[in-house]
């Protein structure tokens, strides 16, 4: 038995020997993401894993069934840049990995949110200019007593929950699934009041269709003025020239991002060649923390993502079918 993996980042090779080792299953790792030129490695393979960072072309599912495959394992829990119609034509299972390090996305979620309040980005550049007076850009807020708002209370919306508890928060959540464990610590609201009544926003959804632009121009003129926003979800549920248009306002005070809506070409490069002006005016604006869809990157992640990739990959070529199918 053998299965493919495309473009593993190069700190996770060693955790594919490892399951290589473990399962006594050859493991072929191809250096380049999947395309016309690299698929013949699917040859004689029998599951492939995919780290999927740009949105597959059209006609790939159909070229990777021909080899005789029957599933796409992907590491990461969203799977966006994956066209589930495409793969169900091509009668391909999509798997996505679910619950690798949730730990690892909350636990950064609450660092941007205490950066974003205490204006941490402001003291490092005024300490790299040596200016070390207590002056008004660098006027912090406290978080006890703040409304927090939870868009999207999955597994990490509730461990951000969870987190900021005892800072003296109350926590508000719009779901689609609302989970009865998560009542002792939040209170579910529809959408609109969680935009009247919250302080702060964190955004944990997927992204799909219907939620494409979720907080847009009209949402956010339904928020307190001076919120705060921060994102480590997918950045195509900001619009993000109306986030910036709300940000001159001072409707909203500030964001953390660390993802964008047209990230694909940028994020995991080094020095991306790009045009995207409002990427630049994020960049440098004041008010805006910017990070690099890094927020998963611990190794817990990377070691939990390949190898229960690799684990959805042999479920279902073992049984044709696995629990963390997504289409």
């Amino acid at each position: 038995m053998k299965i493919c993996v495309y473009k593993p980042n190069p700190l996770s090779v060693k955790y594919i020997k490892q399951w290589e080792e473990a399962n006594n299953i050859e493991v072929d790792i191809v250096d380049e993401p999947i395309n016309d030129d690299n698929i013949s490695r699917l040859e004689d393979a029998d599951g492939l894993v995919l780290i999927v960072s740009n949105t597959l072309s059209d006609d790939i599912y159909q070229k990777i069934a021909d080899y005789g495959i029957k599933q796409i394992s992907i590491t990461s829990v969203g799977y966006d840049k994956i066209d589930l119609d495409k793969a169900d034509e091509a009668s391909l299972i999509v798997t996505n990995t679910p619950d690798y390090s949730p730990e690892s996305i909350a636990e950064f979620t609450v660092m941007m949110i205490l950066k974003l309040l205490k204006k941490d980005s402001e003291i490092q550049k005024d300490i790299e200019n040596k200016d070390f007076r207590f002056s008004e850009n660098k006027l912090g807020k406290t978080l006890r007593g703040k409304t927090v708002g939870i868009y999207g209370l999955g597994t990490i919306g509730y461990l951000v929950a969870e987190s900021l508890k005892p800072f003296g928060v109350k926590i508000l959540a719009t779901t689609p699934h609302p989970k009865s464990y998560a009542k002792n610590i939040v209170d579910f609201v529809e959408f609109d009041e969680l935009l009247e009544k919250s302080d702060i926003f964190s955004i944990h959804a997927a992204l799909v269709d219907e939620n494409f632009h979720q907080f847009d121009k009209n949402a956010f003129s339904k928020m307190k003025d001076g919120a705060l926003v921060v994102n480590t979800s997918r950045g195509g549920l900001i619009d993000t020239a109306a986030l910036l248009d709300a940000i001159e306002t001072g409707k909203v005070d500030g964001a953390a991002l660390d993802v964008y809506e047209n990230e694909e070409g940028i994020y995991g490069k080094d020095k991306p060649d790009y045009e995207d002006e409002i990427f630049d005016i994020l960049l440098n604006h004041p008010k805006v923390d910017m990070y690099s869809h890094i927020a998963f990157f611990t190794d817990t992640a990377l070691e939990n993502q390949i190898k229960y990739a690799l684990d959805n990959a042999l479920e279902v070529i073992e049984t044709g079918d696995s629990k963390n199918r997504v289409n």
